[in-house]
């Protein structure tokens, strides 16, 4: 079995409120409390409404199931005092000619077949690499 490996690289300062987050030649801005840009529990959102419709985009032939159109909304809920999420709800509206059923079929199996759904619903181990300290 082949291991693939992504990276990311996260840039974040003290006289900043705001971090850049970087992946070859793309990066996003990230800051706790900014209306400018993404926070960190906007970019879970980003990354699982983005997992999914690329899942649907490519799987949709595939599956048989046919749409003119989708989108999807995405809330994230946080409980005091929890760090993280308690609760993510997504809501999936399509322009289709296909029928409930059909719908809730292609989208259980496009949750099934999202990566980021399967980070967030199941433990996956964090192990830390590294700490340096640069002078």
């Amino acid at each position: 079995m082949s291991i693939d490996t992504y990276k990311v690289k996260v840039t974040g300062s003290a006289t900043s409120d705001r971090y850049q987050a970087s992946v070859r030649d793309f990066s996003l801005e990230l800051a706790p409390n900014s209306t400018q840009v993404a926070n960190a529990y906007e970019a879970i959102l980003e990354a699982l409404g983005g997992c999914e419709s690329i899942v649907m985009g490519s799987f949709y032939r595939k599956q048989k199931f046919t749409y003119r159109s989708f989108y999807l909304t995405l809330e994230g809920l946080q409980e005091a005092p929890m760090q993280g999420l308690s609760e993510i709800k997504v809501g999936v509206h399509f322009d289709t000619s296909e029928n409930k059923k059909a719908c809730t079929d292609f989208v259980e199996f496009a949750e099934g077949t999202c990566p980021v759904m399967d980070n967030l619903t199941n433990t996956v181990p964090i192990k830390r690499t590294a700490v340096t300290i640069k002078h």
